[in-house]
């Protein structure tokens, strides 16, 4: 019987900065009855990383796609990539600059969908192209300032069958966007713009849906109903997220 889900945790091969490291100790804290994944490339130091969970599964992956975060895209866009984690149904993506707010795991592993994620952060809140341009497709430019809203969203919730079976149907898409080093976080683009162009091959939530899903630190607000999780969380944004603010200090 299959694994429900597992967390997989990339870890790049520049050094893990202290608000990394938080993110690091909190998601091995609260994802503690999932199985936890690390993936880093072959060789990788991951020192830090023991000073956390001394007994740690990892998988490794060549080098070169761990260089940035930028390289880690590609890989994310490889079928290999999701078979090497067939015998679950589901994989939470959960980068460094994350943060799991309440263990609701299981409930939107439930819900139903193939893929979650949460959307860009735009400079303008009318600038997402809408249902005909997305038909239609986007210029190299568009795409570009779209992927850009993309920076340090790292928290996606995939259905593994689904994700796998898109890519293969979209094989020479995929390279397309795997080798065009122009797109910035193009693993993101694709699957928001492409998975679902002309036929959906991806459940996907509504962006209500998906705003209990994740948000961004920064755009959380106190008051509000807090998502299951946080993202676009750094060490220069982090002091800023009103949600940090009111965690203890051992937090």
């Amino acid at each position: 019987m299959k694994e429900l889900v597992t967390v997989i945790i990339p870890i790049l091969e520049r050094q893990i900065d202290p608000t990394e490291e938080k993110m690091l100790h909190h998601a091995l804290d609260i994802l503690a009855e999932y199985p936890i994944i690390f993936i880093a490339g072959e060789g990788a130091d991951l020192s830090v990383v023991r000073e956390h969970a001394e007994n740690i599964d990892v998988v490794h992956f060549p080098k070169h796609f761990f260089q940035s975060r930028q390289h880690l895209g590609r890989l994310f866009l490889m079928s290999d990539f999701y078979d090497r984690f067939n015998w679950c149904d589901f994989l939470l993506v959960h980068e460094l600059n994350s943060w799991v707010v309440k263990d609701e795991l299981y409930y939107w592993c439930k819900q139903g969908y193939d893929y979650f994620k949460t959307g860009p952060a735009l400079a303008h809140a009318g600038s997402a192209p809408g249902i005909l341009k997305r038909i239609s497709g986007l210029s190299e430019e568009e795409k570009r300032l779209y992927g850009s809203g993309y920076a340090d969203n790292g928290l996606y919730l995939c259905r593994i069958e689904r994700m796998t079976a898109t890519l293969k149907s979209k094989k020479k898409l995929a390279h397309e966007y795997r080798h065009n080093a122009n797109l910035p976080y193009a693993d993101s683009l694709f699957w928001e713009l492409e998975a679902n162009r002309f036929l959906p091959h991806l459940r996907t939530p509504t962006d209500i849906v998906r705003s209990h899903f994740a948000q961004y630190g920064v755009q959380y607000q106190n008051g509000t109903t807090l998502p299951f999780a946080l993202t676009g969380i750094s060490h220069n944004n982090i002091g800023e997220i009103s949600f940090f603010k009111t965690l203890p200090e051992t937090e």
